[in-house]
């Protein structure tokens, strides 16, 4: 390693290529040391004389000057993290099928809003709308088990219709609903 030039101030100078110990520094009182060559990064130094400069050669970003207790971070990614417990926020999961398992969401969550399958159990105090057409506006038959409402499909007069798979069927609407 190199010398360090340095000036000590409270009234004394020392020279260039004087080295500086504890005893010697002692007998000059209280002095401030005023290094005016960076020490390398390679040799353990900043290579730099300010604060900000120091953080840059260092590789250190924005994050290194932020307070532990108000940290903001924008982009990137995290990894190599232990997964958050439900309990404190979290989903207790590293992928998002373990998550909804968690959390305890069944096969309907991730089925699309217009295209809801319900195999097994029961639905009670749910109100279904048919889709409505008519007849000319009718999907090509063909898959099984559909039901919709048709505005002009039995002779005109309003139906339901019933994809058997292979053709529409008309089921007739019967009288009015009515408690007598």
């Amino acid at each position: 390693m190199g010398t360090i030039t340095a000036t000590v101030t409270e009234g004394a100078t020392v020279a260039t290529g004087v080295v500086l110990d504890p005893s010697t520094l002692n007998s000059i009182a209280k002095p401030t040391v005023t290094i005016t060559t960076p020490i390398s990064v390679a040799n353990g130094g900043t290579n730099s004389t300010s604060a900000s400069a120091a953080r840059t050669a260092l590789g250190l970003g924005t994050i290194s000057t932020q307070a532990s207790n108000s940290v903001s971070i924008t982009g990137g990614s995290i990894s190599g993290i232990t997964d958050l417990p439900v309990a404190d926020g979290g989903t207790g999961a590293s992928s998002a099928s373990s998550a909804r398992s968690n959390l305890g969401c069944g096969t309907i969550a991730t089925q699309a809003a217009d295209s809801i399958a319900v195999t097994g159990g029961t639905m009670s105090g749910v109100v279904i709308t048919l889709p409505s057409y008519a007849t000319s506006g009718l999907p090509t038959a063909g898959t099984a088990g559909r039901l919709v409402y048709v505005t002009d499909g039995d002779g005109g007069d309003k139906c339901l219709g019933f994809d058997d798979g292979s053709a529409w069927k008309r089921i007739a609407l019967g009288a009015t609903v009515s408690a007598t």
